[in-house]
C-alpha cells in the first residue's frame, strides 16, 4: 500500500460523540515523511462546511482553518467539502492498513498540491493541534 503525503483514503471512523456520524470518510496524509514516522496525521473531510465555518468564528479561531475544496478541485467528492483542520487524526500505519482492509477503499487520486498546501497550513495555524504534530508536517 502506497502511504505518502497526499494520499487518501477512505475508511469507517467510529465517534463517541453522538452528534457526529460514524460513517466512512475521506482522509489524507499529511506527514512529510509518513512511511518513516511512528504516526500518520490525517484530516477528514465534511459537507458541513458552513457548520464547520460557524464553529471557529464562533471559537475565534482562523478560518484559514477550514479549508473548502469543490468538487472541481477534486473530483473524487460528490459535493462542496471542508477539511477541519483543528481536527486531526493520529493513526499507525498498521491501523490505516487494517481500517482500509475492513471495509474501507484506496487508490483514490492523491489531493491536488495546491489543497495539500492549504491544509498543512490550516493545521500549521490551530491552535488545538500540538507543536509535535505540526513537526510532521
Amino acid at each position: 500500500m502506497c502511504i505518502e503525503q497526499g494520499s487518501v483514503f477512505n475508511f469507517r471512523i467510529d465517534f463517541d460523540d453522538p452528534k457526529r456520524d460514524s460513517k466512512n470518510r475521506y482522509f489524507v496524509v499529511l506527514n512529510r515523511n509518513p512511511k518513516t514516522d511512528v504516526v500518520l496525521i490525517l484530516v477528514t473531510s465534511t459537507t458541513q462546511v458552513t457548520k464547520k465555518i460557524n464553529f471557529v468564528r464562533r471559537s475565534g479561531i482562523s478560518e484559514r482553518t477550514i479549508v473548502s475544496v469543490s468538487r472541481k478541485e477534486y473530483p473524487t467528492f460528490t459535493s462542496e467539502s471542508a477539511f477541519n483542520c483543528n481536527d486531526i487524526f493520529e493513526v499507525s500505519a498498521e491501523d490505516l492498513i487494517r481500517k482500509i482492509e475492513d471495509g474501507g477503499s484506496m487508490n483514490y487520486p492523491k489531493i491536488p498540491d495546491d489543497i495539500l498546501v492549504r491544509l498543512i497550513t490550516g493545521v500549521k495555524e490551530s491552535p488545538q493541534v500540538s507543536a509535535a504534530v505540526k513537526k510532521l508536517l
